[in-house]
């Protein structure tokens, strides 16, 4: 039982690197974005060429891909996502949709449809973790989600500036009268989201295959942790990341892995019946970053 633990953890990891992208930009701009498995296929993809192309460490070319995800991030904000602020939920859901579209097409022509797969000797050795052997892909994957969730969660609420995005999140009106400009936050987060998605892909690919396609299972995932932790919650997210972890590897090993996305499903409905603001959501009150989402 202790491997199965040991191996649900380390995949929630990333899998809770991947929500807070997706928790950050609901929290702050109230935005329900569908392409955000998308920005992970192409952190997969992009990793991966690159990785091949130029001859070097998967977790070299993740950060090359990393600063590919900042300039993406910004351009998508300004061309698409700040047409839809404020807009209705279905201007917002077309648009992300339609996004996740346009995106897979252009992995497409790019890449092709067939799956890509690395073989790194660091990403491929084997680790013991209290008996277990895994993949130090995993291992490393595990580590760098983990350390980028507390950074993002520090951040947000022990620096100046992630102090006024969390009082944009709470109250836009306000922030501004008091000279905070939500713009700049926006921008911001969103560009953070992507970036963090990027790099979730960048990290599973070593221990993965991959194509254009690869992203709408993160997508639906992501947001049954989003559901599950409570809209707008980091440490949510990281707690969803790691239960939906562990449900996914208990299920492959004492059900059958063909349960494994239903296993993920009857929890996300749960979840709405006995608690729809989620575990660490609230129903009114704070900001959704410090706890909950009105």
């Amino acid at each position: 039982m202790l491997d199965v633990i040991i191996y649900g953890l380390l995949a929630g990891g990333v899998l809770s690197l991947v929500a807070v992208g997706l928790t950050l930009i609901f929290g702050i701009m109230d935005i329900t974005n569908f392409a955000h498995g998308e920005f992970m296929m192409l952190g997969m993809l992009g990793t991966a060429t690159v990785s091949i192309s130029l001859g070097v460490s998967p977790y070299v070319a993740v950060l090359l891909v990393a600063i590919a995800g900042i300039v993406m991030g910004v351009v998508i904000h300004f061309v698409i996502i700040k047409q839809t602020l404020g807009k209705s939920l279905y201007v917002q859901v077309f648009a992300t949709f339609g996004l996740s579209i346009l995106l897979q097409s252009i992995a497409t022509m790019i890449f092709g449809t067939k799956y890509i797969a690395l073989d790194d000797p660091l990403a491929s050795s084997r680790v013991n973790i209290f008996g277990t052997d895994v993949e130090a892909a995993k291992l490393i994957a595990f580590v760098v989600g983990i350390a980028l969730v507390i950074g993002i969660w520090f951040w947000l609420n022990k620096t100046r500036q992630g102090r006024e995005i969390r009082a944009v999140a709470q109250d836009t009106y306000a922030a501004r009268v008091v000279g905070i400009r939500p713009g700049r936050a926006y921008v911001i987060i969103f560009t953070v989201g992507v970036v963090f998605a990027v790099i979730a892909g960048g990290l599973v690919v070593p221990s993965q295959i991959a194509n254009a396609y690869s992203g709408t299972t993160f997508t639906l995932i992501s947001f049954v942790i989003v559901v599950l932790g409570g809209f707008g919650s980091v440490p949510g997210a990281l707690v969803g990341g790691l239960s939906i972890g562990l449900v996914q590897a208990f299920t492959g090993v004492y059900i059958g892995t063909q349960w494994q996305q239903a296993s993920i499903f009857v929890i996300f409905v749960l979840v709405l019946l006995l608690r729809p603001q989620g575990l660490f959501g609230r129903k009114s009150g704070d900001s959704a970053l410090v706890g909950g989402h009105e």
